[in-house]
């Protein structure tokens, strides 16, 4: 099975609110271009926050798979299910830590977040059209996580 399918259109309403989604990750990493100095810090770091609010989300897509996907088994679900709570964690430590490293972190977890689904799709059906969503909206993200660590 194909892990995309660049035929199929995404439906519009997935593809309307994940562009919505995007657009702080664009106008905050796009801030950090033009914004006076002493103001980078502080859009840099409320990036971070708004991507770890977004990992928490993309981390919790995978609880709704567990629980509704009807060929995941129990153990599998209990697996499924552990591994979403995973990105929260991770967004939340990576808002403890010094805000270049939390960046850094947060943009890796979204890397393998992307890669857990795609692993997700092998396995098991999803509508073709998840993985185009995914990977589109995970590479604006990480390029936009990524400018920011690197300006700060």
């Amino acid at each position: 099975m194909a892990l995309s399918d660049p035929h199929q259109p995404i439906p519009n309403t997935p593809l309307w609110l994940g562009a919505g989604g995007l657009l702080p990750f664009i106008v905050l990493a796009g801030s950090l271009w033009v914004a006076p100095e002493p103001y980078r810090p502080m859009l840099a770091d409320w990036l971070r926050s708004y991507a770890a609010v977004i990992l928490t989300f993309v981390g919790a897509v995978h609880w709704g798979f567990a629980m509704l996907h009807p060929k995941v088994g129990e153990g599998e679900r209990d697996t499924i299910m552990a591994w979403s709570v995973v990105s929260a964690l991770v967004g939340w430590v990576g808002m403890m830590v010094p805000l270049h490293n939390g960046l850094v972190f947060i943009a890796v977890m979204f890397v393998i977040q992307l890669s857990m689904d795609r692993g997700f799709a092998r396995r098991f059906a999803l509508p073709p059209w998840y993985l185009s969503l995914r990977n589109g909206l995970t590479a604006v993200v990480v390029v936009c996580v990524g400018r920011a660590a690197v300006h700060v």
